[in-house]
């Protein structure tokens, strides 16, 4: 898996939080108010709604909607504040809300399963644990430009 210290940056604003962000937020990482990408707390949330979702399964259409909402708020976001140029052309709102969204449901299931199988050599632990890699592959691949050769594989991840 790919590494990198920081999201890109274009004059001083960092555009999107990088992996390592992302999947700290999803494991409850609280807010760090100097250096909290503005894009952590919808995506806290998002892990948040899937827990319950675990926990309450009858409130799964009123959890939903709420997650459709953070989906378009954070869309609505990379629209707004993401430069366009040339440098950012790959970035397309509309995947970067349905991908942490997917990444914190991949998130929640495979922390759950490590929590609660019988072992931790289960194969669907690692099956759910790899799953996230792969997401958080393709998210590392979308905000850095990458995705334009093989990411039609690992959407399907």
């Amino acid at each position: 898996m790919f590494v990198r210290n920081r999201a890109p940056i274009i004059e001083g604003v960092t555009m999107l939080p990088d992996q390592r962000e992302l999947v700290n937020a999803f494991g409850g990482q609280p807010p760090d108010p100097d250096h909290d990408h503005p894009l952590l707390p919808f995506a806290r949330k998002l892990a948040e709604l899937h827990r319950q979702r675990h926990h309450d399964p009858l409130a799964t259409a009123g959890i939903d909607c709420r997650r459709a909402e953070l989906v378009a708020a954070i869309d609505n976001w990379v629209h707004t504040r993401v430069p366009r140029r040339q440098s950012t052309a790959h970035i397309r709102a509309g995947a970067i809300g349905a991908t942490v969204d997917r990444m914190a449901a991949a998130h929640v299931h495979a922390s759950h399963l490590l929590h609660t199988a019988d072992k931790v050599a289960d194969d669907r632990v690692h099956a759910a644990w790899y799953r996230l890699a792969l997401l958080v592959d393709h998210w590392t691949d979308l905000i850095t430009g990458s995705a334009h050769g093989d990411s039609r594989v690992r959407q399907s991840a």
